[in-house]
């Protein structure tokens, strides 16, 4: 093992991968380094502004930097809508292809570690009802997803290679990124400035919604870490989440009151639109406190369309739960939570 270590974050602009270049980047005895199309926001470190879909321009960009040791895969291409993509083979195939084109730009690199991005669509939640819950050691849900491809890919590439590998499948993400596909948290903030704004009450907007689970952004760059010297994590598979459960209802005063905002009761509407039709509304208030966020289409992009139906927008009934057990991170040795 080396005195310092660098590793590589792709995805870097994405909820996961600010998350995971922030924290290695404060960590004594590495350099961290971010590569994607957009720089990510308010994160000290080197970055390659690449499309990691280009082979070429990806080649070139990893051949010209010091060597890297290890890699935290979180690049991720959705479809514009979100939802319909997620079952489209050429988003399968794109996905593919950003990992394909980044372990080739490493091959001539000392790569010791790779920790890869999956999630509950590893259990099929979005195409039928999982098992509850679902765990690791399951055999494999089949059926068409990227996650499928990317791990064969991976794991042929480590036994080609040497270096090993670790798996991750955490359920909602919770963090900060600007202009994601899936970010919930951007939409609620920007829904409670806007009411705060318009003097409305904060109030649910869903529909009717069963338990989740949740992670946040920053124990996940926690789990890569660990993983990265933990014998136990070494080519394995693990769920992870804060540690407890929630139902938006219940979960809503809390979020009033960190937002600092008056809620009421439930008003069921479509954020996607009620939103976006109060986008003059947020510029409004990005200008009178000088936020860097951008306008409200650019900054919160289809994590509209992914809150909506988190928020459970239009069920009348509660869709089946997704719940995943963490047993096998815990007896691995990462104890670690989050309220």
């Amino acid at each position: 093992m080396t005195s310092q270590r660098r590793i590589l974050v792709a995805g870097a602009s994405g909820v996961v991968g600010r998350a995971a270049l922030a924290h290695f980047a404060a960590q004594p005895g590495w350099d961290a380094v971010g590569i994607s199309r957009r720089a990510p926001t308010g994160v000290d470190a080197p970055h390659l502004s690449v499309d990691l879909s280009d082979k070429d321009a990806t080649l070139e960009a990893l051949g010209s930097v010091p060597p890297i040791s290890h890699l935290v895969f979180a690049a991720l291409f959705e479809k514009p809508g979100l939802l319909a993509g997620w079952l489209a083979e050429d988003q399968m195939a794109q996905n593919l292809a950003l990992l394909r084109n980044c372990l080739y730009g490493l091959a001539a690199h000392p790569l010791e570690h790779v920790s890869l991005l999956q999630g509950t669509k590893a259990y099929g939640a979005h195409v039928r009802p999982m098992r509850i819950p679902g765990r690791e050691r399951d055999p494999r849900v089949e059926h068409p997803n990227f996650y499928w491809l990317q791990e064969d890919l991976l794991r042929a590439r480590a036994a080609e290679a040497g270096w090993s590998f670790t798996i991750w499948r955490p359920p909602v993400i919770f963090g900060h990124a600007v202009g994601a596909p899936m970010n919930v948290l951007a939409v609620l903030g920007v829904y409670a400035a806007i009411c705060r704004e318009s003097g409305e009450a904060f109030a649910f907007p869903g529909g009717a919604c069963g338990p989740l689970d949740g992670v946040d952004a920053r124990l996940l760059a926690e789990g890569f870490s660990w993983a990265v010297d933990a014998d136990s994590a070494r080519n394995g598979t693990f769920n992870i989440t804060n540690g407890d459960v929630f139902r938006w209802p219940d979960l809503w005063p809390a979020l009033a009151d960190a937002f600092g905002v008056p809620t009421g009761p439930p008003r069921p509407r479509a954020l996607e639109g009620w939103l976006k039709d109060r986008a003059e509304l947020w510029d409004r208030i990005r200008t009178r406190h000088d936020l860097e966020a951008p306008a409200l289409r650019a900054f919160l992009g289809d994590s509209l369309v992914y809150a909506d139906m988190l928020l459970g927008h239009g069920r009348e009934r509660a869709p089946p739960a997704t719940l995943l057990s963490t047993i096998a991170i815990r007896q691995a040795g990462f104890a670690s939570c989050a309220d």
